[in-house]
């Protein structure tokens, strides 16, 4: 059993899929035995003004900071963002980072422009070459991992998530040209890539990425990697860290990576 317990995606109230205050949040981790945990509320720059997201990750800060104190001697908190499809506008993106002194910024995506997004994809229509749609998202994720403003690449495998309920499946080593670049990109940045135990609760029931492109990663030389529940609320803080720590072991990585004042910290695998 793993010591080292830190949780690196985590939502709050103050996204719109997350249902906890931060300080609830805090409490579900100090009860199951967590370190730390870093609230990365969501940012999408597609629905910027439409869902008030400067006043939601101001929110967000705030109760990050206020929890810092309340909960200084039990856990360590830090604050950050999911930045979500940073390339609907760019600048603006780098503003918000750049305004909100976040410790951590995990960057993803979840819509494409071609298809829209990836939850609401219905993978089931016959005409739906899943091949392109899968090719298309992986080029649009290499697109925002060359843009470049983040500490750690969010749920490599997110349409994944998705795609079991139809019973359909799709060849991902078709686009492994593409994964390829990603990793390379990331490596030669000095960015991590995140390990998502959400799947785990879902239909996938898998992490994401899986082992391969953690392989992959560790292959072209990339040795940070964050992990993270996606937990958007108490009870899912912390689910299954502990088993992504093993897999992180089994691939052959001896830390795993925290981040503080967007500077990275190596802890070891204990």
């Amino acid at each position: 059993m793993y010591i080292n317990l830190f949780d690196s995606h985590v939502h709050s109230d103050n996204s719109p899929e997350g249902r906890d205050l931060v300080t609830a949040l805090c409490s579900a981790a100090v009860d199951k035995g967590i370190s730390g945990i870093c609230i990365t509320d969501a940012c999408d720059m597609e629905e910027f003004e439409e869902q008030k997201y400067g006043k939601r990750l101001m929110y967000s800060c705030f109760a990050a900071h206020k929890a810092q104190d309340i909960f200084s001697q039990q856990l360590i908190v830090t604050n950050g963002v999911e930045m979500c499809q940073p390339l609907a506008d760019p600048d603006r993106a780098v503003q918000v980072i750049g305004e909100n002194r976040f410790d951590f910024v995990l960057g993803s995506l979840h819509k494409t422009r071609k298809y829209g997004d990836m939850m609401m994809l219905n993978y089931a229509h016959p005409a739906l070459d899943l091949q392109d749609v899968f090719r298309s998202y992986y080029e649009e994720l290499l697109e925002v991992v060359q843009w470049g403003h983040f500490d750690s690449l969010a749920h490599l495998g997110y349409p994944l998530r998705y795609l079991k309920p139809y019973n359909r499946t799709v060849d991902l080593a078709q686009i492994d040209d593409v994964f390829a670049e990603i990793m390379k990109s990331l490596v030669a940045q000095g960015k991590a890539l995140e390990l998502n135990t959400g799947g785990l609760r879902m239909e996938i029931e898998a992490f994401t990425p899986s082992n391969k492109y953690l392989q992959m990663y560790k292959d072209y030389g990339g040795e940070m990697i964050t992990i993270g529940s996606d937990a958007e609320c108490c009870n899912d803080i912390g689910c299954d860290i502990q088993a992504g720590l093993e897999l992180l072991k089994s691939v052959g990585f001896k830390y795993f990576t925290v981040y503080k004042n967007r500077q990275p910290v190596m802890l070891r695998l204990l």
